[in-house]
């Protein structure tokens, strides 16, 4: 298996710690950063054997990090020379030539995981198709990529404007693409999509909901909200740094 890493942002809801430091280098309190626990959680996983970081800002210092891990796994950058006025859909465009020749995750690139997830996700995933990660939360808010689904839990739409109380999940930031056909699909629609310049600027998750249009069954694999974190503001590194500090991430 393939792991994409989308880490090209410029991570400005944290300035100033972002200023000369990209988001996924931020220590979390323990000499760790986001980046090294996702590729340690990727490599300790058994299943991952090749990590794609998508990269933009600062991406100097993202290649010079990866240097200790060249002798643990086979790893690159890709890097989105646009990141400054694109998204992550953009990012993950400059790795097409990437994505129909092996069974892939992609995650967001400020998310920590337990381990043992990716052996979760890929348990509960189709062996041919496709599947995004979720959990369900008391309460969700404005900035949640929130999902709506179809009948048995099937992805009808996922979008930070879905209305909250049309809200039956939030999207975790992770997905799974399995199989020769499926790849090739996927990969179609990311450059399909890159066509069109109302796309530049949109989350990557936005590629399910055109597949579903299509017609194609887009799954979902459940976690728990507590196997998970992601880091966008202030307060979320502080959490992250709680919960690192505790042996809990």
């Amino acid at each position: 298996m393939r792991l994409f890493i989308l880490a090209a942002g410029t991570g400005s809801r944290l300035l100033p710690l972002t200023k000369n430091t990209p988001k996924s280098l931020l220590d979390l309190g323990d000499g760790t950063t986001l980046l090294e626990r996702q590729l340690n959680n990727a490599i300790d996983s058994g299943i991952i054997d090749d990590i794609v970081i998508l990269t933009g800002y600062k991406k100097e210092q993202i290649e010079a990090k990866i240097l200790e891990y060249k002798d643990k796994i086979k790893i690159k950058t890709v890097y989105n020379p646009f990141y400054e006025t694109s998204n992550n859909l953009f990012s993950l465009y400059f790795a097409y030539t990437l994505l129909p020749n092996k069974d892939f995750f992609i995650t967001n690139g400020d998310n920590v995981y337990k381990k043992g997830i990716y052996q979760t996700i890929q348990n509960g995933a189709p062996e041919d198709g496709i599947a995004i990660t979720i959990d369900y939360k008391d309460h969700y808010d404005e900035d949640d990529m929130k999902v709506t689904f179809q009948e048995d839990k099937l992805v009808k739409k996922v979008h930070k404007e879905i209305p909250i109380n049309k809200t039956d999940a939030e999207s975790v930031g992770l997905a799974i693409v399995r199989g020769k056909r499926t790849r090739k699909l996927f990969t179609k629609k990311v450059i399909k999509m890159i066509k069109e310049e109302a796309n530049i600027n949109k989350y990557w998750l936005v590629i399910f909901n055109e597949l579903v249009k299509e017609g194609i069954t887009v799954s979902t694999v459940e976690i728990d909200k507590s196997d998970w974190r992601e880091m966008d503001f202030h307060p979320d590194l502080k959490d992250l740094r709680e919960l690192v500090f505790k042996d809990i991430l």
